[in-house]
């Protein structure tokens, strides 16, 4: 039943839709397209930050390493647009990523790390549908092709392993855990949800495109809710039913 109301209210928008949504406590899920490879959005950036918390696990970054970040770097729509060009610790650079999303931090720290390790650290972890081959905002990339995909499958599998401390190590997890709860998007999946609801998570949006995953640190259980949305009408219906599954989901773990 949740399953076939969630599919319902997604494509009632004339959106196209694919999810999982798992129970943490019980391993019960519910799934709908969960191995489409669809463009990813802003998800990629949490394979980034994972290359780069596996290279502090292995010494060969420190979370106050120094990065440079220049004007050259500088990407439209970035909080750093309006900071002045220094050198950025590691850890702050991972922040501005994760919990504003900003393209400018991830773009540098992509140029750090490099794409082939970015890609080598995702096949590592087991993922096959996931694939870094652009920055962000790089458009003529994407209009030859070059576009990031992943899955809900593989996002609820990266969930997964994180909150169970399997991904890297439990230390590592748990402060990529640590970050993601601090989340400054408030809308989305997150817009009828109780505000004093813990939950980790990263957003993702394009043209008609937005997806969600999270980590929803329940009343009676904690839940994976990983929703894509992509060919709606606008980005505000996309986000609209993204609010919309979220609260249903919300309210069926609530029940239990």
């Amino acid at each position: 039943m949740l399953k076939q109301k969630l599919i319902a209210e997604a494509e009632n928008t004339g959106a196209e839709c694919a999810f999982v949504i798992r129970n943490l406590k019980t391993g019960d899920s519910w799934n709908y397209q969960e191995s489409r490879k669809i463009k990813s959005a802003s998800l990629i950036k949490v394979f980034v930050m994972s290359e780069a918390v596996r290279r502090v696990r292995n010494g060969t970054l420190a979370l106050d390493s120094e990065i440079n970040v220049d004007d050259d770097d500088i990407v439209p729509f970035s909080v750093l647009e309006f900071m002045k060009p220094r050198a950025y610790q590691l850890e702050e650079l991972l922040r501005l990523m994760i919990v504003y999303s900003d393209n400018t931090a991830t773009n540098v720290l992509i140029d750090e790390l490099g794409m082939d390790r970015i890609n080598d650290c995702i096949r590592d972890m087991g993922f096959e549908n996931s694939v870094l081959q652009r920055k962000m905002m790089d458009f003529e990339a994407a209009s030859a092709g070059r576009e990031n995909y992943t899955s809900p499958a593989e996002m609820a599998a990266f969930m997964q392993r994180l909150y169970d401390g399997e991904l890297i190590d439990r230390k590592s997890d748990a402060f990529m855990l640590d970050v993601m709860k601090g989340q400054a998007d408030e809308t989305m999946m997150r817009d009828y949800l109780p505000d004093e609801i813990t939950i980790a998570r990263k957003s993702g949006e394009l043209d008609c495109l937005d997806h969600d995953i999270a980590i929803v640190y329940g009343t009676h259980t904690d839940y994976i809710y990983c929703f894509f949305v992509w060919n709606a009408e606008s980005n505000n219906e996309a986000r609209a039913a993204l609010a919309r599954t979220s609260k249903i989901v919300f309210d069926f773990f609530e029940d239990i």
